[in-house]
């Protein structure tokens, strides 16, 4: 029965939790069914700026110091708690399996799988098609500690001393959210004086599940040579057998030094069989619940084969901690073993001991996780038909003979639609046992806590296999408990915000200022992350430049994702459809004025012979794929975008079929048709060209920006005879780029990108001496625009290059995302080559010829330049001007970055998540707007400039660096508002601006260099 059952793995590390704690309504500043921040006993007016609730928030007493205790000038306090600017990230660290069981009481500590090392990851983001996922930890109430719900999306093993492109041992799916089952709060007896105690002497037990016919269920890849892996096969062959259980503890916080960082807890868990009928997230067999819940958890347990085997993962208390706290390096500190309570007596009702738990059994779990195993003397099998009772001379546990319990027990619901007088329910999976065993229940009452929120059925019933359904309605908005039958039953519910009275909105009303007043401004008080690590929802050009992305992250439909915004999951559907309308909005403020006129096997050449050779190589590579994604993404801003095909649809231009095509499904989902495919593989092309850096870097050269190469030039560098030219999306266009990535394996005349590289993989392979002894990565780690298949298999994959063995996984990722590996491998379906094939199958096949793109210039300048084609007109000039200086600015952000040693993370990078803003929040809008307006060549549009080679100074240090930058930004922003002819674009004038003032308060040291 689950991890009482055999074979069995213990493991134990550390849990990192980043979970917010301004949340708690400690001092009444929060109104968690209306989401209200409340100041002085009021609404706060969220036209005030956040940092004045914030700063209200640190300062109400009581205040604590470092070491926990009253001081009224310490940093801490209960109501912003010690990590306001938590972010919900929740991941296992250091976790190692510590051994493994394949009968009771022997724990081996010599099988090949021991010391491995788990994972365990979020989602992979479909949209941001991200690597390195984190799960997230959520408490669903954050008035209560044991509200706590897991989003975690893929399980782990892996050889902890691989690189992080090494296959898995085992990797699983994870298709279920799991909460806090059993909670011990006196799990230290002997507390320390320390305003956190409570929350540092408790333990929390989790249980998750993973399929074993899931199609991502892999088992031993590296075909390890292990009895136990060979005795966990087998019984996984067993019918009734789903997958496998997962069962783990957090304990032990240890306190922070300092306000608003995450905390590290003691992890331990077991991994053992899934039967069908064990509960998914629950843990199963006879259950024995303490007299004294404040000091003690449950305990499980199972008699088989004159064995007795207890699963006590937290039911036993440690004495005290043998560390001083709080710890130096954050860590959690040091325990004694648990409080000996002397024998344990284990008892029928009829008073016969059943077995002797002595102390030497669970005192340590070092080994077995709390999970132990007795072996039984002679005794009267009738006992199975009595309840059991544990005894201590200090304790008793006794047997619940009903175990009933909800597989959903913590769990939010929409409020009741009274505008449309549309009720809220929801159906709980409830599973009853009988001492251990699936029983059936009849007429077992429910007991609602709070009636003035929920109701439910009043009975509960369930099949002769203990299956039944419990169906709930929500009635007000807050926080909610109901009871199955016992007390020792809760589900615990969260009953979102009403504001179903903005559901009818006008789309044209739900401007910024309408979504961050009635929306985005709670979250922004309450979880400044967003602001330290992200973007500020206060900041109107940063929202507009990322609409599309916050109405894709807050999605219901991706609810039980761990990627879904906000990460705390306090949002009503009706908040959701609200982004969704702002994103229609700023489409249709890119309405032009003046519609277009409706007329209108490798072949290698071994050529590389050392190492010079072959840095020039990579700065061709870095050359050619910056040169093909502006080609991309230059296509792919000639077709209009949604708003605008509406328009066009309905004067008769396009049909539905063909605004579907180029822009996907009105909902702004995963499909947004030709011309979010392009964007997409124009992402995956900039991932090339900074994983092509990274090999660069690791080879000890500088970051190289690389320079956009056109025409005969590009034929002469690349050696490649398609033509390298900036034009509108069209049939022509879209074969063009087919050729740019036919893969190797389909025969072709001439030179391909894949033969180019080819070249490098040789020498990468053969050259000497290319990487340092030590393994260092001297690139930039980076986790997005990855597909999901190299996020399953390398979930920790973020371009490290250091060795020759991860620089050869660097070329052929960028080689197997572009041309699929082989014809039948799973990569090719979602090669850039098979994207774009479709693409250009569809327009092909078409029944009616459509081109419907912008008719803009090919290759457009705004001074004369050879191969390309002069816009005359003013108004586009003085944006394409406009356009040049902040494409340079974009570079000269990521040249920065790369030139202050030692590196830092690109992924928390100020600089280089300032580069990507300028990309989507001005280069992206600017090109949209150059594409509709006139170029002063008759029927043609004008564009973004073709990019030259960029010129521009960076700093070793990051003082003069950041000054320089923001004064480029400010000329830029004076340029901007200095424009005669063309409208002054003001949002990107405000992002602008925006730099300008955060890239100066790094130059003083007002700003951190990582968010």
């Amino acid at each position: 029965m689950s991890i009482l059952d055999f074979p069995r793995v213990h493991f134990k590390g550390v849990a990192r939790v980043n979970v917010p704690t301004g949340n708690r309504n400690i001092n009444n500043t929060l109104d968690i069914s209306t989401n209200t921040a409340i100041k002085d006993g009021k609404p706060y007016d969220v036209a005030k700026p956040p940092q004045a609730f914030h700063d209200y928030v640190k300062s109400l007493g009581p205040k604590f110091n470092a070491q926990g205790r009253l001081d009224d000038e310490g940093e801490f306090n209960l109501a912003a708690g010690y990590n306001m600017c938590g972010n919900n990230h929740f991941s296992w660290e250091n976790t190692l399996i510590t051994s493994v069981q394949l009968k009771p009481g022997e724990y081996i500590t010599e099988d090949k799988l021991v010391g491995n090392k788990l994972s365990l990851w979020g989602h992979y983001n479909e949209y941001l098609r991200t690597s390195f996922n984190r799960a997230r930890w959520v408490d669903n109430d954050p008035t209560r500690r044991d509200s706590a719900l897991i989003y975690a999306g893929q399980l782990t093993i892996t050889d902890p001393k691989s690189s992080a492109n090494t296959a898995h041992i085992l990797s699983a799916d994870i298709d279920c959210t799991h909460g806090v089952r059993w909670i011990n709060r006196g799990y230290i007896e002997e507390p320390i004086n320390h305003f956190l105690h409570e929350e540092m002497s408790e333990a929390r037990l989790f249980q998750f599940t993973v399929k074993k016919d899931s199609e991502e269920f892999i088992f031993n890849q590296l075909g390890l040579e292990s009895e136990f892996l060979s005795a966990l096969k087998d019984k996984l062959q067993d019918p009734t057998v789903k997958g496998l259980v997962v069962q783990y503890c957090v304990s032990n916080l240890s306190p922070p030094m300092t306000p608003n960082k995450p905390v590290f807890c003691e992890l331990h868990g077991s991994i053992g069989l899934w039967y069908d009928d064990d509960m998914k997230t629950s843990p199963t067999g006879r259950i024995l619940r303490p007299d004294n819940s404040e000091q003690y958890a449950p305990i499980a347990l199972s008699v088989k084969d004159n064995w007795l085997s207890l699963n006590s993962a937290i039911s036993f208390p440690h004495q005290n901690y043998e560390q001083a706290i709080p710890v130096q390096n954050g860590m959690p500190p040091a325990l004694s073993d648990k409080v000996d309570l002397g024998n344990l007596y284990l008892k029928s009702n009829s008073g016969q001991v059943v077995a002797v738990i002595q102390p030497q059994d669970y005192l340590s779990n070092h080994l077995n996780a709390g999970i132990i195993d007795i072996q039984l003397p002679e005794i009267d099998a009738q006992f199975h038909q009595q309840s059991l009772k544990l005894c201590s001379e200090r304790h008793t546990w006794y047997e619940s003979d009903w175990y009933i319990q909800a597989e959903q027990h913590i769990l939010s619901m929409e409020s009741p639609n009274t505008e449309l007088n549309k009720p809220s329910t929801q159906s709980l999976d409830i599973r009853s046992y009988y001492r251990g065993e699936p029983a059936s229940v009849s007429q077992l009452a429910t007991h609602v806590l709070t009636p003035d929120k929920v109701a439910c059925s009043p009975f509960i019933e369930t099949d002769q296999n203990g299956r039944g359904k419990l169906d709930i309605e929500s009635l007000s908005a807050g926080s909610a408990e109901l009871f199955l039958g016992e007390f020792y039953s809760p589900v615990q519910i969260r009953v979102l915000a009403d504001d179903w009275a903005l559901a009818d909105t006008p789309t044209e009303l739900v401007d910024y200022d309408f979504l961050y007043t009635h929306v985005m401004a709670y979250y922004e008080l309450f979880y400044p992350f967003m602001t330290e690590a992200v973007f500020s929802m206060a900041d109107k050009c940063k929202c507009e430049t990322y609409a599309r992305l916050m109405w894709q992250m807050c999605d219901p439909k991706n609810r039980d994702k761990s990627y879904y915004m906000p990460s705390t999951r306090e949002m009503p559907e009706v908040h959701s459809q609200l982004f969704l309308k702002y994103l229609c909005n700023v489409e249709q403020s890119a309405m032009p004025n003046i519609l277009p006129s409706a007329q209108s096997e490798a072949k290698i050449s071994g050529k590389i012979k050392n190492k010079k050779q072959l840095i020039s190589a990579l700065k061709d590579a870095v050359d050619l794929e910056l040169s093909i994604m502006l080609q991309y993404i230059y296509s792919a801003y000639s077709l209009p975008n949604y708003a605008i095909g509406e328009h066009l649809v309905s004067i008769g231009r396009w049909n539905e079929q063909q605004l579907e095509l180029v822009n996907g499904g009105e909902d702004r989902r995963l499909n947004s048709g030709w011309r979010g495919a392009l964007l997409e593989i124009a992402h995956e092309e900039m991932i090339h060209y900074l994983v092509v850096n990274n090999l660069l870097m690791a080879l000890g050269e500088p970051f190289y920006p690389g320079k956009p190469v056109l025409g005969e030039q590009a034929k002469d560098t690349f050696g490649l005879d398609t033509e390298f030219s900036f034009e509108p999306f069209s049939e022509h266009i879209v074969a063009k780029f087919v050729r740019f990535e036919w893969p190797a394996f389909f025969p072709t005349v001439g030179k391909s990108i894949a033969d180019f590289y080819a070249d490098i993989t040789k020498a990468i392979d053969e050259l000497p001496d290319l990487f340092g002894a030590e393994k260092i990565n001297l690139g930039g780690e980076h986790h997005l625009f990855l597909n999901e298949i190299i996020n399953r298999e390398y979930p920790g994959y973020q371009f490290e290059v250091y060795d020759k063995e991860t620089a050869l996984f660097a070329i052929n990722f960028v080689t197997e995302q572009g041309e699929g590996v082989a014809a039948n491998s799973p990569q090719f379906e979602v090669s850039h080559f098979s994207r774009l094939r479709a693409i250009s199958k569809t327009l092909t096949n078409s029944d009616i010829p459509f081109e419907p793109a912008y008719p803009v210039l090919k290759n457009p300048v705004f001074e004369a330049r050879s191969g390309c084609n002069l816009v005359t007109d003013p108004a586009a000039v003085e944006l394409m001007q406009f356009y040049k200086g902040c494409h340079e600015l974009m570079f000269q952000l990521m040249m920065q970055h790369f030139a202050i040693r030692p590196l830092g993370s690109m992924r928390r990078s100020r600089l280089m998540n300032g580069a990507i803003d300028l990309m989507t929040g001005i280069l992206r809008p600017l090109s949209v707007l150059l594409m509709t307006l006139p170029s002063g060549v008759p029927g043609r549009n004008a564009g973004p400039p073709v990019p030259e080679a960029i010129d521009t100074h960076v700093f070793p240090d990051l003082e003069q660096g950041c000054m320089a930058i923001s004064e480029q930004c400010k000329k830029l922003a004076a340029m901007g508002r200095a424009m005669v002819c063309a409208k002054p674009p003001t949002t990107q004038i405000e992002l602008l601006e925006f730099f300008q003032n955060q890239m100066h308060e790094i130059a003083t040291g007002k700003l951190s260099r990582e968010a």
